[in-house]
């Protein structure tokens, strides 16, 4: 296998670079781990760090690599560490140069602004490389979200098999997303492209817990297992609760934000979500639930000072198992 800087033989950990852009004295590279097995079998491209402050899922990757052994793996497991390298550095959402949320342009362009083109070199040599996706994230420094799985439910046999995988990463919370606002995400092109996608989600609010990195691994593990790359069973729930479509919640008022209920809560249409404060404490905008019931999959820390328009909560419909 050859992929970036490294040649990769049956039996071999790797680790090297990948290039997907030029700053203006030399190359923007992201740190690259390959693992092969002895034995042919799928290989997994792994990826952490599309945003730049969420590195939650780069410790959870980095904890699953320790643990992988070549010689008990059949296929492969790509690991790109850092699939944003300058929002990365930069400890930002968004890509410093240009601004842009990366993963909103997807599938890229060679020729495009900066981020479209770090979009392509990422989709052109995962679709080149890997039999499947998963792609971590977390809610960054502003934001927490529960631990959930989401991939696309888009009906086709790529997107029933990423479901399957879903199932077996650890969580019984699982979103088979519509939403036409991740139409530019790297797991929507991928599946369009005939090969199973997963995000997995958890943590944020500006801290990493260990319980948070061994959600991360554990996911990584599972699916693993589902992909028959590690041996065994990947681990099965009695019940998962399913989720389809999210409505965001903006606010009309800035000032500090109290939340009502904690990330992952169920709540009814109309229940409130959390409060806006202003600086004599009095509350200035209450922000309820469009949705319902619905799975709250992100709110802003504690005490957050935000802007107006700024996004208090993602609440998703639950259809299966609420």
């Amino acid at each position: 296998m050859r992929i970036g800087t490294l040649s990769v033989r049956p039996g071999q950990r790797r680790s090297g670079q990948l290039v997907l852009g030029h700053y203006p004295d030399g190359p923007i590279v992201a740190p690259l781990t390959v693992v092969r097995g002895k034995r042919p079998g799928k290989t997994l491209w792994i990826q952490g760090c599309l945003h730049g402050q969420e590195v939650g899922g780069t410790v959870g990757l980095i904890r699953f690599l320790e643990r992988l052994d070549p010689a008990r793996i059949e296929g492969a497991v790509i690991a790109v560490k850092l699939a944003n390298p300058l929002a990365f550095r930069g400890y930002a959402r968004n890509t410093p140069i240009d601004g842009i949320n990366l993963n909103r342009v997807f599938p890229g362009d060679a020729a495009g602004y900066h981020s479209q083109q770090v979009a392509h070199a990422l989709m052109s040599t995962a679709i080149g490389h890997a039999d499947a996706l998963v792609d971590l994230h977390s809610g960054g420094e502003s934001h927490i979200v529960p631990f959930y799985a989401l991939y696309r439910d888009d009906g086709s046999a790529a997107s029933r098999e990423a479901g399957r995988l879903a199932r077996a990463a650890a969580t019984a919370d699982i979103w088979a997303s519509r939403d036409a606002w991740l139409d530019g995400a790297l797991l929507t092109h991928f599946t369009l492209r005939g090969k199973p996608a997963v995000i997995v989600e958890c943590g944020g609010g500006g801290g990493v817990s260990e319980q948070q990195v061994a959600n991360f691994a554990g996911a990584l593990e599972g699916m693993a297992r589902a992909l028959g790359i590690l041996p065994g069973r990947p681990p099965r729930r009695a019940r998962y609760r399913v989720m389809d479509q999210a409505l965001l919640v903006y606010n009309r008022k800035g000032g500090l934000f109290r939340p009502a209920v904690e990330p992952g809560a169920v709540v009814r249409k109309g229940q409130a979500l959390g409060a806006m404060l202003d600086f004599d404490g009095r509350v200035v905008e209450t922000l309820v639930s469009p949705n319902g019931p619905a799975y709250v999959a992100a709110l802003p820390r504690r005490y957050m000072a935000l802007h107006s328009g700024a996004l208090i909560a993602e609440t998703i419909r639950i259809v299966e198992g609420g």
